[in-house]
């Protein structure tokens, strides 16, 4: 037992964030099964073998592990079956704590997964082109399958919940590794088990992955001297790409409104928010982060934008999500613009990515960021002073009523 126990504690720096894990772990997939005996047939006592004892020396094992450790070497001894690698008991005692924090945007990602979402930041990614959440049943749902992507093209539409990638269920599992089995190789074709209102039985719909190239800024001087913006993500220098295109439009004479489109942009840097937000607002507060511990930090605009006085109108759809939702809330709440479309997706709060030793990755929400009035954006999102839809037929037929309302409304108030 003595070497047992060795062995087992050299693995303890792979497994510290367990300390609470045990129920977390198995929780999701255990099942009691209540057994009715029928009248008249007498209940047979089960068979019971009395376990080993194991015992634990204070030097073996800290007290605060004691039971988990306890729970690994009686399921290890005794489990009728195949038993796992250890390297997967380690991962699924992680998930367990990560899991017992409630917290869908606070997960453990194993390593080749990891790999997958560490693409992001190249300006491109793999997979089916759309923004997904987890609901209050923890069940992930299409929120924005976005126009022309593969998603869309297969004909998976908003509020669709997907069930199971390839025949993997999805259930128990965390958001980002949900997403880690729906992205893939460009090319490859990913079967969604999908289920949606008004149709009784879930069905599958294969989708074929592309490479989503993600073109940060776009650009179009539209008719009525009105310019038009479009951000797709708040990468590094999305700012200056931002304000160069703005500069670039008001160089073929002065613009008499302006529709900055954050429609299915799903955020990204904090700073870049702020800069963003400043070249329409010279002074006021443009978002407060709440840490831990209930600190707030206040960020303010920065003087000299490109563009503070041109009439604004935002346009936001359910895949507004985070940096997005901080612009369109600073420019709602400041009364510098118009923000105009659907109820944004409700991402509010603030992960730090952990890099692990084996290339796992735990992501951690440190903090949550608010209104500059002190509103919550998780699980709220942005509520816009014009509700304006844009329907899966409009999609299909090319149709964009989110931007023609907004133009006729820049035109009509101004």
């Amino acid at each position: 037992m003595g070497d047992f126990v060795k062995a087992i504690v050299k693995l303890m720096i792979m497994v510290v964030l367990a300390a609470l894990v045990v129920s977390g772990a198995f929780s999701a997939g255990y099942v009691a099964r209540a057994i009715q005996i029928p009248a008249g047939v007498q209940a047979v006592e089960p068979v019971v073998q009395q376990s080993p004892q194991i015992i634990f020396s204070d030097e073996d094992v800290p007290p605060e592990f004691k039971v988990f450790w306890e729970a690994w070497a009686f399921i290890e001894q005794e489990f009728y079956g195949e038993i796992p690698a250890e390297q997967d008991r380690i991962y699924g005692a992680v998930r367990g704590m990560v899991n017992a924090f409630g917290d869908e945007n606070t997960a453990f990602i194993e390593p080749g997964r990891a790999a997958i979402f560490r693409e992001d930041v190249s300006g491109s990614f793999e997979g089916i082109g759309a923004a997904v959440r987890m609901d209050e049943l923890g069940r992930l749902v299409i929120a924005e399958p976005f126009a022309g992507r593969p998603a869309a093209e297969a004909g998976v539409l908003r509020g669709d919940v997907v069930i199971a990638v390839d025949g993997t269920s999805l259930q128990g599992l965390s958001l980002y590794e949900a997403i880690g089995l729906i992205r893939g190789p460009a090319g490859s074709t990913v079967v969604l088990t999908i289920f949606r209102d008004g149709i009784d039985e879930p069905f599958e719909v294969p989708v074929v992955r592309a490479r989503i190239e993600i073109e940060v800024v776009g650009s179009e001087r539209l008719a009525g001297d009105i310019g038009y913006v479009r951000l797709t993500e708040f990468s590094r220098g999305a700012t200056g790409k931002m304000a160069e295109a703005i500069k670039a439009l008001n160089s073929e004479g002065p613009l008499k409104g302006l529709v900055l489109d954050l429609r299915d942009n799903p955020g990204g840097l904090l700073d870049e928010s702020i800069f963003v937000s400043s070249q329409f607002i010279d002074e006021g507060v443009i978002t407060i982060e709440r840490l831990k511990g209930d600190e707030d930090q206040v960020f303010e605009a920065q003087a000299g934008g490109v563009a503070p006085d041109v009439p604004l109108v935002v346009l936001v759809n359910r895949g507004s999500a985070s940096a997005s939702e901080i612009v369109a809330g600073a420019i709602q709440e400041n009364g510098r613009g118009t923000v105009l479309g659907e109820q944004t997706f409700g991402k509010g709060t603030v992960q730090i990515p952990h890099t692990l030793s084996d290339g796992s990755e735990l992501r951690v929400t440190i903090a949550e960021w608010l209104t500059p009035g002190g509103k919550q954006i998780s699980g709220e999102g942005i509520v816009p002073d014009v509700y304006v839809e844009r329907t899966q037929e409009d999609f299909v037929e090319g149709r964009d009523p989110q931007l023609d309302r907004a133009v006729e409304y820049l035109l009509e108030t101004n």
